[in-house]
């Protein structure tokens, strides 16, 4: 009797093992397999869906969203509504959940906007009557690279191409000459510095090319591989013949100013010559009609 009634108690915790397995084997987190990318200042959506009810109640449901590396909770959800008591001040007023779509199995979680610090692991952590499952996300962070602004400094025969711009990761940079053969440059990348809203997460770039030659046909070149970001900047400068140039066009400026200015001189000269003559004529002519005038009188008389 006792052996059957061991054996029935072993029975009875098979079968009550094998239905919870089979209601936790039907309850499953999904998560995108591959890194998220997200970029600086705008918003990303951390996929996460789980089998759903079968009807609309979310009495049960319990949905947290932590930090791998320390975690920190990022968002929760139970007693039917969001709850953010427990939050992480990191990222308060940016992470929403929307509860319409917890009824359709979708807990994504959406960060808005994205810092440099929201880069790393999640975890999205789903309870509800069917059972518990979890999945884990990763977030690379990228900013685009601003277009690169072009100084020229030109030092006797020496010639220097500076590049500057900002972005992240870290870029690859090159210089390429005419017929795309490499050239030498030297680049330097400033680690972002801390502002007053936060890490800053960009990159300070400058790369300069030097140059001899009084001709360049350069190209910079500029790959942001995380955000697919490819920038290409052709520089064509002769810049020995134009200063001959404008070296003689400034003499011949020159000349031609002096000239217009003895003309002008000149033509002030002949007026004021001219006027003095109309009038010495014209005091001779009165004078020579009084003359007569007084002749008559005396004839007269």
């Amino acid at each position: 009797m006792k052996l059957n009634h061991a054996s029935t108690e072993m029975d009875c915790f098979i079968l009550l093992l094998a239905f919870l397995t089979a209601i936790c084997a039907g309850f499953k987190v999904s998560v995108p397999a591959g890194p998220l990318v997200a970029v600086r200042g705008q918003p990303v959506l951390l996929g996460c869906e789980f089998t759903p009810y079968s009807t609309p109640d979310l009495s049960s449901l319990v949905v947290t969203w932590q930090r791998v590396e320390d975690s920190r909770i990022i968002h929760s959800f139970y007693y039917e509504r969001n709850q953010l008591d427990l939050q992480s001040s990191d990222y308060r007023n940016r992470t929403t959940i929307l509860v319409s779509e917890l009824r359709k199995g979708n807990a994504t979680l959406r960060i808005d906007p994205v810092g440099p610090r929201d880069a790393g692991g999640y975890l999205c952590t789903v309870s509800n009557e069917k059972g518990t499952d979890k999945g884990q996300v990763r977030l690379e962070y990228g900013a685009f690279y601003t277009e690169p602004r072009l100084s020229v400094n030109m030092n006797g025969s020496t010639v220097t191409l500076l590049y500057e711009a900002e972005g992240f990761p870290k870029p690859e940079v090159g210089w390429f000459g005419e017929d795309g053969e490499v050239l030498g440059h030297h680049t330097e990348l400033t680690d972002d510095a801390d502002g007053p809203g936060g890490t800053v997460g960009l990159y300070y770039l400058k790369s300069s090319h030097v140059s001899q030659s009084s001709s360049l046909n350069v190209t910079f070149t500029l790959k942001n591989q995380l955000l697919d970001q490819n920038l290409l900047k052709p520089v064509n400068i002769t810049y020995g013949r134009q200063s001959h140039v404008c070296g003689a066009n400034a003499t011949i400026l020159i000349v031609l100013s002096v000239l217009c200015v003895l003309l002008i001189l000149c033509v002030i000269v002949l007026l004021i010559k001219i006027r003095r003559t109309s009038c010495r004529r014209s005091l001779m002519l009165t004078n020579g009609a009084a003359s007569r005038m007084n002749g008559h009188e005396m004839l007269r008389r």
